[in-house]
């Protein structure tokens, strides 16, 4: 064999032995980066409650018969894995109706769950897309209670958001598309319900 072959396999085993920590590394890191995202911090990990507050609006019959309103709510939410955050709270919302005297009031109790990255230098940012599961009194208000009645409807609502973290304190908006189950006001309605809106609160 001359010394040129020789030297050449002589320095690609030394590369390949110098390859192996250094792939080794790469695959511990990765292990430890997968490790991290799922490890479970606890259910009340990062507990904060908000006040949340948008613009609400209906699609299909519903969005015909009523107007743009707003929204108001309260929710308590906890980040038990790095990636995975859950919410639990209250919403209502008002919207006049289109050709009525009076309003529909809309009262939801429901659960997200939003799958995100922690961004930033303390994983302050977070963007995230959720999805869960609620449900709602529809109320007709004024001289549309002789047209509409009482309604209880299921949700499933999915949004695209991003919350931020700074100190104590809690900020966020998303846009949310709550898909509402059947019909609705005992008059046959069909839709669908949007919101925009903003969240503040504190972190525990």
């Amino acid at each position: 064999m001359s010394f040129k072959k020789s030297w050449g396999l002589g320095a690609v085993a030394a590369a390949a032995l110098l390859a192996v920590p250094a792939f080794a590394a790469q695959g511990d890191s990765t292990e430890r980066i997968i490790e991290e995202n799922t490890q479970s911090r606890g259910l009340f990990n990062d507990l904060g409650v908000n006040i949340t507050g948008g613009v609400n609006a209906y699609t299909g019959d519903l969005g015909d018969d009523t107007k743009t309103g707003a929204s108001l709510g309260i929710q308590a939410d906890s980040r038990p894995l790095p990636l995975l955050g859950l919410e639990l709270g209250y919403e209502g919302s008002r919207n006049s109706f289109e050709n009525l005297d009076g309003s529909l009031w809309r009262h939801n109790v429901g659960a997200l769950a939003k799958v995100g990255p922690e961004l930033g230098r303390n994983g302050d940012l977070r963007p995230f897309v959720g999805a869960g599961f609620g449900v709602s009194s529809l109320n007709p208000s004024g001289g549309s209670e002789a047209i509409f009645g009482n309604d209880f409807v299921t949700e499933v609502p999915l949004a695209a958001g991003v919350d931020y973290k700074f100190g104590g304190v809690k900020a966020g908006v998303r846009a949310s598309y709550r898909i509402l189950g059947g019909e609705s006001l005992d008059a046959g309605q069909t839709g669908n319900n949007v919101n925009v809106g903003l969240q503040v609160g504190g972190a525990f």
